[in-house]
């Protein structure tokens, strides 16, 4: 999808609002917090269930650069430096 792709702490972002028709941009917006509200449980839930709730933090950086990895062709993703990229 052109609108959305990868951020550098393993989360969804909205790339570019105006791929998406302005009537469908409130609910892409809320897909969008609901999947990083899922992600951000699942990284603080990993780091806990592994001793090391401190560990938050480097879980979100191992899973940003899997999902980058795993991603179809295509997919955009933020480079370290914070700009798009399509893998």
């Amino acid at each position: 999808m052109e609108a959305i792709g990868f951020d550098g702490r393993g989360s969804v972002a909205i790339r570019d609002p105006n791929a998406v028709s302005l009537g469908d941009r409130n609910r892409l917006k809320k897909l969008v917090a609901d999947e990083n509200d899922d992600r951000s449980k699942l990284y603080r839930e990993i780091a806990r269930a592994n001793g090391h709730p401190e560990w938050e933090e480097r879980v979100r950086s191992t899973f940003a650069k899997v999902w980058v990895q795993e991603a179809p062709a295509g997919y955009w993703y933020q480079s370290a430096g914070g700009a798009w990229q399509q893998r």
